[in-house]
């Protein structure tokens, strides 16, 4: 039975109670028994409207979701039985915010020979027996593919891995230190996989370039995000924060899912050292051609509208995952994704978690799977925006352009380069795979574009097309090393049939 509101009393009541971590959705509180973990509704900072249903509620306990202590983010893979070294056995654990903060003060004691980085517990009597309410602090080999003894639907224990914690120094103060007062916003680029390792490199060489041409801007500092656990190549030469990839299996083959656990990464360890107050979410496929303006109107974040993102055309789909809410909150849930996105910094680590748990219900629940594809990330973060009660946007049309759809440069500040572009002779978009002129960045997985693509037909009316692969261009002239890096690359432009159109 969904439940609308819950009095102040009883709030103090239930925080004394689960003291040892923040009950609310994103803390998603365990009792002892792994069955009925969940009361019938979650209040969500206080607005016991916006509440995950129930049907949802168990996809998270059935596979993966994200809570909170005073010491950091916390995870636990459910059905999960981490292996490795034991630390130490506590018994009659009450539920796995404390077990996961045990490991959190262990992993902070340097005293310790070997540190906890993962943790594991039983909430479930019936298949633990007698490790019912145990918790084994353990230290895995290697976090990126963490031992696992036992796993599947009939395992009662719960497993989570702490790669960080914070300590007793007072983060607020950290952060106070740091933080510029003006609007500039600092640039987090997410990135995954080689096909977006060249892309990253190009666009930190305009992000430099377009910065350095205009020091008034509000382009602030630069991060690069990996989050697949790995460095690579370009470590030295642009900013880069590595984060954990999920534990393996949980995305299921949707690689995107990495992305909203690694932002939360960052913004556990990294976003209080950055001095910008706003961030601008970012891609590797976004070339900048001129400097970005902070657009946000105030403290209202700022986005790009997305056409394809369509909220109010799935409202029961929407319902069978939030709960039962009215018409009227769906012009709350915008056709928006997470990139590009100018937000505060208090607004990124509000909704992140969030955005975490909503995008692992999304993957595992088998309709929105289907329906929402390969963008369900981006109907996440829709999601999860409203249910953290960011509800208003400064929607920018003009923020980016999508060759080669959009023709024209005029004053758009990023390309989105994104779908493949195919030219006919006579320099006109055609939709044809076997034109004679491509350009695709699929085309490129494997091995980065060679110096001095071939340009586009002379008389391409597309003007924008034109300016990507002069972007390109200019940057594999200038970028050091490029040749080396791309030995084995290949101009995939122009291998069809010219005779063709």
């Amino acid at each position: 039975m969904r439940v609308r509101a819950r009095t102040a009393a009883f709030m103090a009541m239930l925080i004394v109670a689960m003291a040892t971590f923040h009950w609310s959705w994103k803390a998603m509180g365990r009792s002892t028994k792994m069955e009925g973990t969940f009361p019938d509704a979650l209040p969500l900072r206080g607005r016991g409207r916006d509440l995950l249903s129930k049907d949802s509620q168990q996809l998270l306990e059935d596979n993966f979701f994200v809570f909170e202590t005073d010491m950091g983010w916390c995870n636990s893979n459910q059905h999960t039985q981490y292996g490795g070294e034991d630390i130490g056995t506590i018994q009659d654990v009450q539920d796995a915010g404390v077990c996961c903060k045990a490991c959190q003060e262990s992993h902070l004691d340097v005293d310790q020979p070997l540190s906890c980085n993962a943790w594991t517990w039983c909430g479930d009597q019936t298949s633990c027996g007698s490790s019912y309410l145990e918790c084994v602090l353990k230290h895995v080999p290697d976090m990126k593919r963490p031992i696992t003894t036992a796993s599947g639907s009939g395992v009662g224990w719960s497993s989570g891995l702490v790669n960080f914690a914070r300590g007793p120094t007072s983060e607020a103060e950290s952060r106070k230190q740091h933080e510029d007062t003006g609007r500039k916003f600092h640039v987090l680029l997410t990135a995954a996989g080689f096909g977006q390792q060249w892309l990253a490199r190009i666009a930190y060489y305009h992000y430099l370039k377009v910065k350095r041409e205009n020091p008034n801007s509000d382009m602030g500092g630069f991060t690069r995000l990996l989050h697949t656990g790995e460095p690579d190549v370009w470590m030295d030469v642009i900013p880069t924060f590595v984060a954990l990839a999920l534990p393996p299996g949980v995305d299921k083959g949707y690689i995107v899912l990495n992305r909203p656990y690694g932002i939360l990464q960052w913004i556990d360890q990294e976003m209080h050292k950055v001095p910008e107050k706003y961030v601008l979410i970012s891609e590797p496929d976004h070339l900048y051609i001129r400097p970005l303006p902070n657009f946000m109107v105030g403290e209202k974040p700022a986005t790009y509208p997305f056409w394809y993102i369509r909220p109010s055309e799935n409202k029961g789909l929407i319902r069978s995952i939030l709960g039962p809410i009215p018409d009227a909150d769906f012009e709350h849930i915008h056709k928006i994704g997470s990139s590009p996105l100018i937000l505060a910094k208090a607004d990124l680590a509000k909704i992140v978690p969030t955005w975490l748990n909503v995008s692992v219900v999304l993957k595992n629940n088998p309709e929105s799977d289907k329906t929402f594809g390969w963008v369900q990330e981006m109907y996440a973060w829709s999601l999860a925006s409203f249910l953290e009660g960011v509800h208003d946007y400064v929607l920018v049309n003009n923020m980016i352009s999508h060759p080669p759809f959009d023709s024209k440069l005029a004053d758009v500040p990023i390309i989105h380069l994104t779908y493949g572009m195919t030219i006919a002779k006579n320099g006109k978009f055609v939709r044809d795979e076997h034109a004679p002129w491509i350009f695709n960045k699929r085309d490129y997985g494997s091995a980065p574009p060679p110096r001095n693509l071939t340009p586009p037909p002379k008389g391409t009316t597309n003007k924008v097309v034109v300016k990507v692969i002069e972007l390109i261009n200019e940057a594999t002239a200038n970028i050091p090393g490029w040749d080396e890096y791309a030995k084995n690359a290949v101009d995939h432009c122009c291998h069809f049939d010219r005779s063709r159109h």
